[in-house]
């Protein structure tokens, strides 16, 4: 697992917009605000930098594609290799797990006000009483760890967010490393899923998640 900081200096930002494929810097050049479109770049640039490590390859020669629910996946590797990797960022803070052999999700919430309907569109029944029964200064965090939880099991289930967060039913009492309580209502699939907790800022709430219970984090910063 890696992180490191979306905003850098203008020496870092002009080696990653080199590594960009033609896609990338016409999405990059569609960004309205500045800082938004040195973040992206920050975030594919350094990308593709950490993926070729692994690869033996220069940052340019990844070739990244998407799959039908657009989830990218790394098409420059062996045959035999089956390097998997998910990507999160928010504000400033970017995350990026890789795992070998088997999906894996990442999601990273910067701590912000709570939109009023979000819950309601986040939780599933059982979730919101639990959530209405906590005090006022508990519901924040709260509530971004689940959202956390919930972003990065979908992007490892791998089928996009066709499915709402209310596939993933969660006891919200347990905080830190978990499982999920139901997946698509059904307790034996929960317990095929695994969800281990980032707390690498207290700014932020983290997830990482694969439908897989033998597996841990390795911090490589």
């Amino acid at each position: 697992m890696w992180e490191w900081d979306l905003d850098l200096c203008a020496g870092e930002y002009d080696g990653h917009w080199e590594t960009l494929s033609e896609e990338e810097c016409e999405r990059a050049n569609k960004f309205r605000f500045e800082r938004h479109r040195r973040r992206y770049v920050a975030g594919r640039g350094e990308l593709r930098r950490l993926l070729g490590r692994y690869l033996a390859l220069a940052p340019s020669e990844i070739i990244l594609r998407y799959g039908s629910d657009g989830k990218p996946f790394c098409a420059t590797q062996p045959a035999e290799w089956t390097i998997c990797f998910n990507l999160s960022h928010s504000e400033n803070m970017a995350a990026l797990a890789i795992s070998n052999g088997f999906e894996v999700g990442i999601d990273v919430e910067q701590f912000r006000p709570i939109e009023e309907s979000l819950p309601l569109e986040v939780f599933s029944v059982q979730e919101r009483a639990q959530f209405t029964a906590l005090p006022d200064a508990e519901r924040q965090n709260v509530f971004f760890e689940s959202w956390a939880r919930k972003e990065a099991c979908l992007k490892a289930l791998g089928t996009g967010f066709i499915l709402p967060p209310t596939h993933f039913e969660f006891d919200l009492s347990v905080h830190g490393d978990t499982t999920p309580r139901l997946v698509g209502g059904e307790a034996e699939e929960a317990a095929h899923w695994r969800v281990l907790a980032l707390s690498s800022s207290p700014a932020c709430a983290a997830a990482v998640a694969a439908r897989r219970t033998n597996w841990s984090i390795v911090n490589m910063n």
